[in-house]
C-alpha cells in the first residue's frame, strides 16, 4: 500500500503546483486571468458618460470567446 499512497500523494501535490502556477500572475491576459484590459475599458465608459463626454470609447470585445 506504500507505493500507491505515494503516487496518489506525489500527484496531489504535482496537481497543487501546476494549479499554483496558472493562478500565480492573475494580470497577464491567459484566458484563466482577470479580464481587467475590459473592467477598466467599462469603468472608463462609465466615467465619461457621468461627465457628459460625446467621444466614448466601445467595449472590448471577446476574441475567441475570451474577454481580455
Amino acid at each position: 500500500m506504500t507505493i500507491p499512497a505515494s503516487v496518489v500523494v506525489c500527484w496531489v501535490f504535482h496537481t497543487m503546483d501546476k494549479i499554483g502556477d496558472a493562478s500565480e500572475n492573475p494580470f497577464e491576459g491567459s484566458p484563466n486571468d482577470v479580464p481587467i484590459t475590459s473592467l477598466s475599458r467599462v469603468i472608463e465608459i462609465d466615467l465619461r458618460e457621468m461627465l457628459g463626454e460625446r467621444e466614448i470609447p466601445a467595449p472590448i470585445q471577446p476574441v475567441n470567446n475570451i474577454l481580455m
